[in-house]
């Protein structure tokens, strides 16, 4: 169903040693995760059938650099229109961070055109202020701050882009 997503993300920035696979759980166990959110979140739920779910519910992908996975990736749809994008990378990723902005700039563009998005909006822990610049470089803007939102209780910014 959301195979489209994953062809033309390899059509757009598919290459050698950078492409995409539709998400599998098996890619998750490859990722080294050091989200502060993610790894919170680990101490009260299982964060894999978590995401595992999330990887059901809109179109999810994966990304392999130099042929290990470095993120995993996708969107759940809220209702018609609108969508809230979820991500777990890998350091990995980070070592290359203008290819990895541009990708990701780019597949939030066809995330929101694939699935006829009016509104695709993110939480970024306030005390991540890598996360935050890194969102605004991708297209977000902040919207409000979610008090006590996190697993851990810290508090969280409400970021989106509209079309």
């Amino acid at each position: 169903m959301f195979f489209r997503f994953v062809d033309e993300l390899n059509q757009r920035v598919g290459s050698k040693n950078l492409f995409f696979l539709p998400y599998s759980p098996a890619h998750l166990d490859q990722i080294e995760i050091s989200q502060p959110e993610i790894l919170a979140a680990a101490q009260t739920m299982d964060v894999a059938k978590m995401i595992d779910h999330q990887a059901t519910m809109g179109p999810s992908a994966t990304t392999f650099l130099d042929g290990k996975p470095v993120a995993v990736f996708g969107m759940v749809p809220i209702w018609s229109g609108v969508g809230e994008a979820w991500m777990i990378a890998d350091d990995a990723a980070r070592k290359h961070p203008i290819r990895m902005t541009k990708i990701a700039r780019l597949v939030m563009d066809i995330l929101m055109i694939s699935e006829g998005l009016r509104r695709l909006q993110i939480t970024v822990r306030t005390t991540d202020r890598r996360a935050e610049k890194w969102a605004r470089a991708i297209g977000f803007e902040q919207e409000a701050v979610l008090r006590a939102y996190g697993p851990d209780g810290v508090d969280y910014l409400i970021m989106a882009r509209w079309t």
